[in-house]
């Protein structure tokens, strides 16, 4: 961000900004996001918007920054409340779809475009959260596995299913329905898990 709002009214500004952006981003696509577009959803003047953000792509940077937080602290909220791991891995996928449709389809356009991203402050944030929430998962349910297993199983988990669950919401032409995708994710992953703990 260009300047850091202080105060409530600036902070509320900020905040009117990003909220017409995520919904410019919904019903435009990211390909059609103008400022301008953003000042008309927001009723914040262009000149103003431009005195917190340098471009368009700054205010799409601070929107992922915040909801790549709410969405890492919502998914280990719901993690740390389910009981046996039979129970964290269909919730987790459900969640990922979920997320993926909130919003008017919000995170389904960003994904389109996800390798524009891959390297952002906020891809750190969601892999800082994935990484904490595997160490707490592995650590719960599979004490015994080295850090070195844990990391490879949990890039493997994380991007295979991630992968999976982005191609089939962004093109939802194949020919398995979305709740045979969740039962043979889980079960897959619970294999996979279980495989090594035998």
């Amino acid at each position: 961000m260009r300047k850091q709002p202080k105060q409530q009214r600036a902070k509320m500004i900020v905040d009117d900004i990003l909220q017409a952006t995520q919904q410019c981003i919904a019903e435009y696509g990211l390909a059609g996001l103008t400022t301008p577009k953003i000042a008309e959803c927001s009723g914040v003047g262009v000149g103003s918007i431009y005195q917190y953000f340098e471009n368009k792509e700054q205010i799409v940077e601070e929107l992922l920054l915040r909801k790549s937080e709410s969405l890492g602290l919502r998914l280990k909220h719901m993690v740390m409340e389910k009981q046996s791991i039979h129970d964290i891995i269909p919730s987790s996928i459900q969640f990922g779809f979920d997320v993926m449709r909130e919003d008017k389809g919000f995170f389904i356009e960003i994904l389109k475009y996800w390798h524009n991203y891959n390297n952002s402050n906020a891809a750190k944030i969601l892999e800082k959260h994935f990484f904490e929430l595997g160490l707490y998962v592995f650590n719960r349910f599979y004490r015994h596995w080295d850090f070195e297993m844990l990391k490879n199983k949990s890039f493997v988990i994380i991007n295979s299913t991630l992968f999976t669950m982005m191609r089939y919401v962004s093109n939802n032409e194949f020919l398995i329905s979305e709740q045979e995708l969740k039962r043979e994710l889980s079960t897959m992953i619970l294999a996979y898990l279980d495989h090594e703990n035998e």
